[in-house]
């Protein structure tokens, strides 16, 4: 009966597309609800063999990132974490701390207008005191989470290129499945919702003689439990008015204009494009202000193996002095088990008043805990 009403739903937002692929940034989520927290460590070690202390390394490099995304057709919040912290016993000790949070409440439910409130807190080595600003602001947009879709296409091209169906399912059937899979927690158990992905499955007229075999369903019940792969499409801006309550300089508290852009785009599974924006200032901000920009490309080669490309610019102007820096990242990370991985680092750094680009190769061990 469920799955009766599913399909007729299906088939009612799904006519004039029978036979072609559903787009993912097409799937429309009712809750989206995205989670990471990522440790990383690092360590150097290098002694000298002519004696010169000042040439000695011991360092250690620990860093944590935790982003959360969650949106309701009526409201929603965002919340970023991020810590990073060198660690030196022959040189200076440094860390850096940001985190971030915002909450929008949409003028009409399913609308893109929102009104938002947020506050940001940054801490340095290299500040004189710690940085508090909150503001509020106006913005249009959203995100929303087309992870089961992803997941519903990987169930799909597996048993596609393993022979267990003869073509490719219907739109329609992985879009019920993507539905049955984003509604995971209405099942008693893995095992209830994996009977009814099965269940569509082979009611799809596609599976080979002799059905599914052990291997398929073991394969299918990995896809839909697997832990640390995200998929979203969706974009906002937002603009306001905030006020730093505390100033890193030390300086008096000023009225800030904020801004923001965020940008998400997939068109397949293994792939997925970011970009982030942000900019504020005080009253005169051609003189005095920061803008960031960060645009990310993510690339799922095989289930074990992912490179991610990411390319970082700041811009900080003081007295309409700016001041850039440019990094310019890639990882290739290889993870044998769901909750832990092998990470090569290599990083390209710019700041002002270097000669040339800093090379930064690493090699670290990273634990997924949500």
């Amino acid at each position: 009966m469920r799955r009766s009403l599913l399909l007729s739903l299906a088939l009612g937002v799904g006519i004039g597309i029978v036979g072609l692929a559903i787009p993912l940034c097409e799937y429309q989520s009712p809750l989206t609800d995205l989670s990471a927290l990522v440790i990383s460590f690092a360590y150097q070690y290098h002694n000298d063999p002519y004696g010169l202390e000042d040439y000695d390394v011991s360092e250690g490099l620990f860093g944590t990132d935790y982003v959360r995304l969650y949106d309701t057709p009526t409201f929603g919040f965002d919340v970023s974490v991020r810590t990073e912290m060198l660690i030196s016993t022959v040189d200076v000790s440094t860390f850096g701390n940001v985190a971030d949070g915002n909450y929008k409440r949409y003028f009409a439910s399913e609308g893109d207008s929102f009104a938002y409130a947020g506050a940001r807190v940054r801490s340095s080595s290299s500040f004189e005191a710690v940085s508090l600003s909150f503001d509020v602001g106006l913005g249009y947009g959203r995100f929303t989470d087309v992870t089961p879709l992803a997941k519903a296409v990987r169930i799909d091209q597996f048993l596609v290129q393993r022979g267990s169906l003869s073509d490719h399912l219907h739109a329609v059937d992985q879009q019920i499945i993507a539905r049955e899979i984003g509604s995971a927690e209405s099942y008693d158990s893995v095992a209830d919702l994996l009977a009814v992905v099965l269940e569509i499955i082979s009611g799809s007229g596609l599976v080979k003689i002799g059905g599914l075999d052990a291997l398929d369903i073991s394969e299918i019940t990995r896809f839909i439990q697997e832990k640390g792969f995200s998929r979203y499409c969706g974009w906002d801006v937002k603009f306001g008015l905030g006020y730093a309550l505390l100033d890193p300089s030390g300086q008096n508290s000023d009225l800030l204009i904020t801004g923001a852009l965020n940008y998400a785009f997939t068109t397949t599974p293994e792939a997925q494009f970011l970009v982030q924006g942000s900019f504020s200032g005080p009253t005169d901000l051609l003189e005095t202000n920061r803008a960031d920009l960060k645009i990310a490309y993510d690339l799922l080669i095989a289930d074990f193996l992912n490179l991610t490309a990411a390319y970082g610019f700041s811009r900080e102007t003081w007295a309409s002095e700016p001041t850039d820096i440019h990094r310019v990242t890639l990882d290739l990370t290889l993870a044998p088990v769901d909750t832990a991985s092998v990470v090569l680092g290599v990083t390209l750094e710019h700041r002002p008043y270097y000669l040339e680009w800093n090379i930064d190769v690493q090699l670290s061990i990273q634990m997924d805990l949500l």
